[in-house]
Parts: structure tokens; C-alpha cells; sequence
């Protein structure tokens, strides 16, 4: 029997090792009740006067670029009315040229360093205030009604069926121009039949005569009928004899598409 040769470790010395970690379920009695959630933290509310201070820091810099503006724009008018008076007088020297051409550069790049500091003021208070006008509200600081089905009332049993409009009753009948061809006055009273039912043309459409309400007359039996010009319902040509007693004359309208007459058509002789 071999045994490892160690000379170096004691007798009483030990190897220890990490305790591993635990991998079984943890086995604690349950009290029923679940844990409390963990509140979200709350948005922080913007602060209202930051609108305001960015708003005084945009007008503070309009200000001062229009200030600055009017400054320089005045000084360099002023030193051009100068140069043109020495000019005039025969006192102004071609040397000061480059010196008064610089100063005026000088005082023109001033102006466009000022107005550019302005313009990034300005942007860089507009994007604070669309950062703060992009941000969400707090939960629980806005207030939306709940969402109700509209209530449907019941029609009550008595109640009378309404009026047909009046494009329907139009669309449901077929107007009559009705002229008349004679020496004698005539008028029609009758001012649309019905519509048939189905497609019909003008000339489908007939009335065979218009007899004499209580008798005693011969009936007139020229009548026409044409589609109006207009294409708005019918043209009907009465033509009455010059023999033709007086009185008003009945006589019904019919079609070949339908067995029931549209109407009838009541003329009067006077």
C-alpha cells in the first residue's frame, strides 16, 4: 500500500471549500397574502415657472439683438454721413478709407456674432419648452369619463308612422305640362299622375278621352303625349275642337307596362 507523498501539509490541516448555492425550493410557511406592488415612481410635475424663465431669457435676447442692432446700424450711418460731409468739403484724406472700411466690417461682424448668440438663446429656449410640453402627466392627473353605450329608448306602440318626405312623394310622381291648341280658353287641373312601376316610355303612355263631367258633349280625343323638353316629366298636347261646348272634361291616363291607370287627367273649357 502507497500513500501520497506530502510532506509539506500538517496533520490537522483542512481543505475548505465555498458553500455552494442553495438550488431546492425555499420550503417557508405561506401567510396568504401576496406581497404589496411596488408604486412606480412618479413623473415629477414641470415646474411652472420654467415656462416663465425661458420665456423672459427669449425676450431678454430679442431685446438685446434688437438694441445691438439699432446701435450699430446708427453708428455706422453715423460715421457714413461723417465720411460724406469730409467728402464734400474737400477735408476728407483717401487714406482714412481702409481704416473706416475696417471699423465698419468690424462693427458689421460684431452685429452678426450678437444676432447668431440670440438666435441659439432663442432655439435653445424653444426646445425647453417643447421638452416640457412632450412630457407625459403624472398618472392619475388626468380625468376620463367612463365609456357608457347611449341608451336606446323603446318607440311607443301608438305611435302614428311618420310623413313620407317630400323628395319621396316627388320622386313618386310624373309631372304634366299640358298644353292646349284651339280658339277656345282651355286650363288643365291636374298637375302629375303617377309613376309606373316599372320603365316606361312617352309614348307607352295614352289617354283614349276626355269625356264632359255630366255628359251632353261630344269627348276630345286628340291628345298626345312627349317627353317635356326639359326632361322633366311629360308634355301633353290637348287639342280642342273649335265646336267644343264648354265645361270640364275627365278622362283617365294609362300605360302598357301596368293594368292600373296613373291617373286622370281633368281639363277645363271656358
Amino acid at each position: 500500500m502507497t500513500t501520497p507523498e506530502n510532506h509539506d501539509r500538517a496533520p490537522a490541516e483542512r481543505i475548505t471549500r465555498p458553500e455552494a448555492a442553495r438550488t431546492a425550493p425555499q420550503r417557508k410557511p405561506s401567510t396568504g397574502v401576496p406581497p404589496e406592488p411596488v408604486a412606480e415612481p412618479a413623473a415629477p410635475a414641470p415646474d411652472p415657472g420654467t415656462h416663465d424663465k425661458d420665456v423672459h431669457t427669449v425676450n431678454e435676447a430679442v431685446a438685446s439683438s434688437v438694441r445691438s442692432a439699432y446701435d450699430v446700424l446708427s453708428e455706422t450711418i453715423g460715421q457714413g454721413r461723417k465720411a460724406a460731409e469730409q467728402f464734400r468739403v474737400g477735408a476728407y484724406n483717401v487714406r482714412d478709407v481702409p481704416d473706416d472700411v475696417r471699423h465698419m466690417a468690424a462693427n458689421l461682424l460684431g452685429l452678426a456674432r450678437q444676432l447668431s448668440s440670440a438666435t441659439f438663446d432663442i432655439c435653445e429656449a424653444l426646445l425647453r419648452q417643447a421638452d416640457g410640453m412632450m412630457t407625459p402627466p403624472p398618472p392619475g392627473s388626468t380625468h376620463v369619463p367612463a365609456f357608457h353605450a347611449p341608451k336606446v329608448e323603446p318607440a311607443p306602440h301608438h305611435a302614428a308612422p311618420k310623413p313620407a318626405p317630400h323628395h319621396a312623394a316627388a320622386l313618386d310622381e310624373l309631372h304634366l305640362h299640358v298644353q292646349f291648341n284651339g280658339k277656345h280658353t282651355a286650363r288643365a287641373h291636374t298637375k302629375s299622375v303617377a309613376r309606373p312601376q316599372v320603365p316606361t316610355g312617352a309614348d307607352q303612355i295614352a289617354c283614349d278621352s276626355l269625356v264632359a263631367h255630366g255628359g251632353g258633349a261630344a269627348p276630345i280625343t286628340s291628345i298626345a303625349f312627349e317627353l317635356h323638353p326639359t326632361g322633366h316629366g311629360l308634355a301633353v298636347m290637348v287639342i280642342v275642337p273649335h265646336d267644343q261646348p264648354k265645361g270640364i272634361y275627365v278622362g283617365p291616363v294609362y300605360c302598357s307596362t301596368q293594368p292600373l291607370p296613373l291617373g286622370q287627367l281633368v281639363i277645363e273649357i271656358e
